[in-house]
Parts: structure tokens; sequence; C-alpha cells
């Protein structure tokens, strides 16, 4: 009767028990993996997927505050080259003023009148300068000029020619000399800006490209994670509706394991 007959030990009833143990603990893991849709949820789920799925996630999360971080410049230099715009615009008809002062028709009052728009234009060239360029991208502008004006990020302003508001150098009330010089220090001054708009637009571009390179590092990090963490629902449900059979079937063996060494009793009757 083999270990039927052991009645102090009921052996069945214990390799029943292991079994119906074992299909418990996968029962409860299958059950885990569809509720939390990873198939690695902890270390002891398998160390190594562990191991490599946390190492991708601190990658992840470093390019995401990275990405972070180009956007903001991104807004930052964005904002201050649409105001470098604005004063090439501001450049450009202070140019054509200048020009038209030049004119042999255009008589002294008309120039008097020119002169007002150019300083008109002037203050809010240095308006712009104050309060819309962002004070970490320039310095040194004042009526007395744009001088060795810096740009962060190895980008620099070239020196420009003084412009001032007293007549000095932006003057066409004057000699026709006066009004030349006057068209080379708004011409310069233009050149100047638009190199700027130029290099910042450059820069821009670099940190678009940059962002765009980071947004498919991420997808490629996210989808070798997936691979490793991610539990396939499919299969899961199937191995979960196996488990369940066989635990159905564990708990009817064990059953009937602890039941069998009753029959032992007949023998004594």
């Amino acid at each position: 009767m083999g270990d039927l007959a052991r009645i102090q030990t009921n052996v069945a009833s214990l390799r029943a028990y292991h079994t119906l143990t074992g299909v418990n603990t996968n029962l409860v893991r299958s059950q885990e993996r569809i509720s939390t849709g990873k198939v690695v949820n902890r270390s002891s789920d398998g160390p190594s997927d562990y191991y490599i799925s946390r190492t991708l996630s601190r990658d992840i999360d470093g390019i995401e505050r990275k990405r972070k971080n180009v956007e903001r410049g991104l807004n930052f230099l964005q904002t201050n080259s649409s105001r470098l715009a604005q004063i090439t615009n501001i450049l450009v008809e202070a140019s054509s003023l200048a020009h038209q002062a030049n004119s042999i028709g255009v008589s002294s009052a008309e120039r008097q009148a020119i002169q007002q728009d150019l300083r008109q234009l002037m203050e809010e060239v240095e308006a712009i300068f104050e309060s819309g360029v962002s004070a970490r991208l320039y310095t040194g502008f004042s009526l007395e000029g744009l001088q060795n004006v810096s740009l962060t990020g190895n980008l620099t302003i070239n020196p420009l020619a003084s412009l001032t508001l007293d007549g000095t150098n932006l003057n066409v009330t004057g000699t026709t000399l006066d009004i030349e010089r006057t068209i080379m220090n708004i011409d310069n001054a233009l050149g100047a800006v638009l190199l700027s708009e130029e290099q910042l637009g450059s820069l821009i571009r670099r940190l678009e490209i940059e962002d765009v390179a980071s947004a498919d590092e991420i997808t490629n990090l996210l989808a070798s994670r997936s691979t490793i963490m991610d539990s396939d629902l499919a299969e899961e449900q199937m191995n979960l509706t196996n488990m369940q059979i066989i635990q159905q079937a564990a708990i009817s063996m064990l059953a009937q394991a602890n039941s069998a060494p009753q029959s032992i009793l007949t023998l004594f009757s």
C-alpha cells in the first residue's frame, strides 16, 4: 500500500500541499503582473532584469530633465530672437528715414521731423534692450550706443559705432557728411544685430536638433525597458486561467490525500 499505510505522516497530502502552494504562488504572481502590467515588480522577480530596468529608468529620467532644460533654453532664446527681430525692423526703418533725409529735395523742416522720428525709434530700441531682451543675454547698452555686447553661449555682438541722441552721430539736420555718417552708423548697427540674429538662430536650431535627438533616445530607452518590464497581458491571462484550473485540481487532490488514510481503518473493523 506504500505511503497510504503510513498514517502518522501523510506523504501524499504533503506532496499535494506543496504542489498547491507552488500553484498559489504562481497564481498570485500572474495576478500581480496583470494588475501592474509589469513582469518585474521587485528584484526577486528577476535580479538582472530589475537592475537593467532601474538603470534604464535612471537614464530616461536624466534625458527628460535634459529635454526640459533644452525647452527652457529654446524659450529663452526664441524670446530674445523675436526682440532682436523687432530691433532689426526698427533699424531698417531708421536707415530708410536717414536715406530719405539725404535727398536733395527734402527741406530743413522735413529733416527736423525725420530727426524726431529717429530719436523716437532709438528710444524704442533702448526700451527693447532694457526690458525686452534679457539682461542675461545682453549687457552694456545705453543711450551712448551698443558697446561690446556679449551673448551667452559663445555668441557675441560686434562692437557698434556709437549711437547717440544728441545730434553728434545720429544727425540728419546737419551737413551731407553728417547724414552719411548717420546712415553708416545705423547700417553698422543693423549689420551687427542681424549677425546676432543669425547666431541666435544657429543656436536655436542646434537646440531643436538636440531636443529631437533626445526625444528619439527616450523612445528607444522606453522600448528597451518595455521589453524587460512590461507583461504580455494576453499571455498572463492564459497563465492565470491555467493556474486557476491547476489550483482547483490541486485542492481536489489534497482533499483526496487527506481522506485516503481513513481507508486503513477498515483493516481494524
